[in-house]
Formats: structure tokens, sequence, C-alpha cells
């Protein structure tokens, strides 16, 4: 009876308002998407944790929590680097007990920061003698940036965190060292124009490109992949942070590496599934080892298995300094 009484016109003018509010609607979440994946991703902590990271890690985040502090404690050098495109990078710099000249950059995970990713980790290589550096990716810790880089950019940066490990411990060698989104980093920047002193890469449960971890986790959480909704989500990548979710794909750059790498990942991780660190391997043309840590969960293997993961470490920068 209403659309009776409308005029053509109207009725007209009310199917345009109701599609253009629809549309309206579907680009604000689609920002609303990208804001909360690249601007500001909640907060995940063993109260509010993801299910996806598996039954161990309440458990693990407190171990962290404990590293952290015992870490923080120790004697350490604030670093900076400068990144292409202008922004300071914020890291700190910790000497081994004893002299070495053998530094590990650490690069740590999304929504992370150094500490948060390498508080146990860093332990563990200053324990076996090596100096270490904590990195602070864009966007995370005390770093600058307005977005996450995701790898993508942050791959560049890594050439500029190695000139300061370089100049920090003059004549030395370097391992560049990431887990989840720092791994899929060291992954992408071992096609880069690495400097001599740079002998290897160890990356922990990193993905292999952005677009195909975005959709696994989409099928694991929702049960589809929502494609337009992906495509609409990247432009807004593309125009605001500029880059998108398939430029840099951890296979093709292993593909090309110019330094031996150890790839670790946990059979359990349901996060960065164990397939894409197994691909990324099987990429690399590079002299390489994996080592996955049975039972661990995501960014888990050193909690669940310390003692295998360290004499990987180890015996590979043994086999490369």
């Amino acid at each position: 009876m209403l659309c009776a009484a409308l005029a053509p016109w109207a009725i007209a003018v009310i199917c345009i308002a109701v599609v253009f509010f629809a549309v309206a609607a579907y680009a604000l979440g689609c920002y609303l998407g990208f804001y909360f994946i690249i601007v500001k991703p909640p907060v995940v902590s063993a109260d509010r944790p993801n299910p996806l990271m598996g039954e161990d890690f309440a458990a693990f985040v407190k171990k962290t929590q404990e590293d952290a502090v015992i870490m923080k404690k120790l004697r350490s050098e604030p670093v900076e680097v400068v990144t292409r495109d202008g922004l300071t990078l914020r890291g700190e710099f910790y000497r081994a007990a004893e002299p070495s000249d053998i530094t590990i950059v650490c690069l740590h995970g999304y929504n992370s920061n150094a500490y948060g990713d390498y508080a146990t980790r860093g332990l563990s290589y200053l324990h076996s003698g090596y100096n270490v550096l904590l990195a602070n990716h864009r966007h995370h810790g005390k770093s600058d940036g307005k977005y996450i880089g995701f790898g993508v950019l942050d791959r560049h940066d890594v050439l500029k965190w190695s000139e300061a490990a370089a100049k920090l411990v003059p004549g030395g060698k370097i391992f560049i060292s990431g887990v989840s989104m720092g791994g899929a980093t060291a992954m992408q920047c071992a096609c880069l124009a690495l400097t001599p002193d740079v002998k290897g890469i160890i990356e922990d449960c990193g993905y292999t490109t952005v677009r195909e971890e975005v959709e696994y986790l989409a099928k694991k959480m929702f049960g589809f992949v929502p494609k337009l909704t992906i495509k609409f989500i990247e432009f807004y990548m593309r125009k605001i942070a500029g880059y998108g979710m398939s430029e840099a794909d951890s296979r093709e750059a292993v593909r090309h590496s110019k330094v031996p790498m150890l790839f670790i990942h946990g059979s359990d991780d349901e996060f960065v599934p164990t397939f894409m660190g197994k691909e990324c391997y099987e990429a690399c043309t590079a002299p390489k080892e994996l080592v996955l840590i049975e039972g661990a969960g995501h960014a888990q293997s050193y909690f669940k298995d310390a003692a295998k993961c360290a004499e990987a470490v180890d015996a590979f920068i043994s086999r490369y300094k």
C-alpha cells in the first residue's frame, strides 16, 4: 500500500538511498578491517587469548613476561636506526658476558615488541655467548610509524638494523633471527642486498604471504574466505599504508637467498600453519635446515623445547659463522 502511494521517482530515490547506505556501510566495515589489522589490532593476552594460539598460550605468556623482567634488568645500549622513508626505529643492544664477534639481530612478531617475542630467545642467545640486538618494527614498541608493515615494509628496515649491528661490533658476524611476522620479515630480506657480514638467517614460524595468511585465518575463524572483503581491505592498505598483501612472497625471497637459512616451526601451530614453514623451506635454494618442534603452538618453540631450539641455533651458527 505504501509503495502504491509513492510516485515512481520517490521509489527510485529510496532504492538508490538504500543501496548507497548499504555500500557505504560495507566500505566502512572494510576500512575498520584495515584499521584493526594495520593500525590498531586488538590486544591478545593471557586473559584475552586467541584460540588459534594453542592450549599452552597462557603459560607461554607468563614465561615470556618473567623473562622480559629478567632481560630488562641486564645492561643494554639503546639503538636507533632511520629507515629509507625517514622513520626512527628503536631497539636495545645486549653484549654477551664474554666478548663475542657474533651478533643476532632479533625481529619480533605482529602486534608485539622486542621483549614480547625475544625475552626468552634473547636470554638463550646471551647464554650461548652471542650479542643480541632487539629491534622494534615500525609502529611497534617505541619505534615510529603509523602502520604495521607485515614484513613487506620491514624487510628493507632489516638492512638498517644489520648496519647498526656492524657498527656496534666492528668486524663481527651477524645472524638475523625472526619469529612470526619477524620470521616472514627475515625470509623476505634474504634476497636483498645483505652485507657480507650477514652469515645466516634463523626464521621461526613465518608465513608465506600476507594475503595467504589473512585468507587462512579468515577460513579458520569464519569458515569461509571473504575474498571481496579482503580485496577492499587491501585497497585501503595500498592507498593509506602504501603496500599490498602480495607484494612480498617469502617462498620467492628464499628461493633467491644469498645466505644459509634455519627454519623452525611448531608442529601444532594453528595461527601460521606448519605447512607454510615447510613450503618456505622447500623453496629455499641456499644451504638450509628444518627443525620441527613437536607439540609447539604458534611462536612457542622455545617455550616447548628450548634445549632443542638452542642446540639447532648453536649448530647452525657454528657451521656458518
